[in-house]
C-alpha cells in the first residue's frame, strides 16, 4: 500500500482491513456480474439462433449468416449501453460476446463431447468476438450511439463470415461419397447422425454443394448488416432505460415501516 493510499484511507476514516474487505467484495461483484452476463447472453443466443449455429454442416450459407449477427448483436448492444452510460468502458460488446464464447464452449465440449462422445469438429461454434471488438473500436472513436449503429453494426455482419473463415475452410473440401461428391461437413454429418434435424433447418438448401458457398453469403451479409443497424438500436435504447435510475414515490406505510417519520424527507 503507497502513502497516498493510507492518506486516503486516513482521511475517509477507514481501515487498511476494511479497504480489504472491501476490493474482495469488489472482486465477488465482478465475478457474479460475469457469471450473470454468461448466462443471459448464453440463454438468449440458445433460444433465438441455437439450432442455426450447431453442427458443422448445418451452418448453410444463407441463414446462418444472416441469424447469427443478428441475434448475438442484441445482447452485445443492450451490455455495451450500459458499461458506456454507467462507467465510460467501451467493452461491453467485447465483454458480452467473449463471455458467450466461453459459455458456448463449455456446453459444446461437457454436453456433447463429454456426455455423448461426438467430435468437437461437428459442434464447433461460431464467434463473433472480432465483430465486438470493431463495434466498440467505433464506439470509443466516435462517442455516438448512433453512428456506432450505422457503422457498427454494417460492420459486425461484414465482419462475422471472415472471421469464421478460418476453422470453417477446411470443412468445404469437396470429397467423394458413395459416388457422390459431398463437402467434408457433409461427410462427418453423414458419419454421426443425429435422431432428427428440426424442418426448418432440413429444408434450407437442397443438394450437396449447400456447404461449398457462394455469392449467397455477400447477399445474406449485406441484409444482415442492414437489419444489425436497427436491432442495434433497439437494444442500445433497451439497454439505457435498463441502466436509468428511477425513483418510486413512497407512501405512509412504507415510510412507517422503515422506520422514518412522516415529516421526513424521502427522494421522490
Amino acid at each position: 500500500m503507497t502513502a497516498n493510499d493510507r492518506a486516503v484511507l486516513a482521511a475517509a476514516g477507514m481501515s487498511p482491513q476494511i479497504s480489504r474487505w472491501s476490493r474482495t467484495f469488489d472482486y465477488m461483484v465482478v465475478v457474479v456480474a460475469a457469471f450473470l452476463v454468461l448466462s443471459v447472453t448464453q440463454i438468449h443466443f440458445i433460444l433465438l439462433a441455437g439450432d442455426w449455429d450447431f453442427f458443422i454442416d448445418w451452418k448453410d450459407r444463407q441463414y446462418w449468416v444472416l441469424i447469427t449477427p443478428i441475434v448475438t448483436i442484441m445482447m452485445a448492444a443492450a451490455f455495451q449501453a450500459v458499461f458506456w452510460n454507467l462507467f465510460r468502458l467501451p467493452f461491453g460488446a467485447t465483454a458480452s460476446v467473449g463471455l458467450l464464447l466461453v459459455g458456448t464452449w463449455i456446453v459444446r465440449f461437457h454436453g456433447w463431447e463429454g456426455l455423448a462422445y461426438f467430435p468437437l469438429a461437428l459442434v464447433v461454434p461460431a464467434t463473433c468476438l472480432m465483430s465486438a471488438i470493431a463495434l466498440d473500436a467505433i464506439l470509443s472513436l466516435t462517442r455516438s450511439w448512433v453512428l456506432t449503429g450505422v457503422f457498427g453494426g454494417l460492420l459486425y455482419a461484414a465482419l462475422f463470415f471472415p472471421s469464421n473463415w478460418v476453422y470453417l475452410a477446411p470443412y468445404f473440401l469437396p470429397v467423394e461419397h458413395m459416388g457422390q461428391m459431398v463437402s467434408l461437413a457433409d461427410l462427418i454429418g453423414y458419419t454421426y447422425p443425429r435422431s432428427s434435424t428440426p424442418e426448418y433447418i432440413r429444408i434450407i438448401e437442397r443438394g450437396t454443394l449447400r456447404t461449398f458457398e457462394d455469392s449467397a453469403v455477400w447477399v445474406s451479409t449485406a441484409f444482415s448488416g442492414f437489419a444489425c443497424i436497427f436491432t442495434y438500436m433497439a437494444f442500445w435504447w433497451m439497454g439505457t432505460k435498463l441502466c436509468t435510475p428511477t425513483f418510486i414515490p413512497t407512501g405512509r406505510r412504507f415510510r412507517a415501516a422503515m422506520g422514518l417519520g412522516s415529516g421526513d424527507k424521502v427522494a421522490q
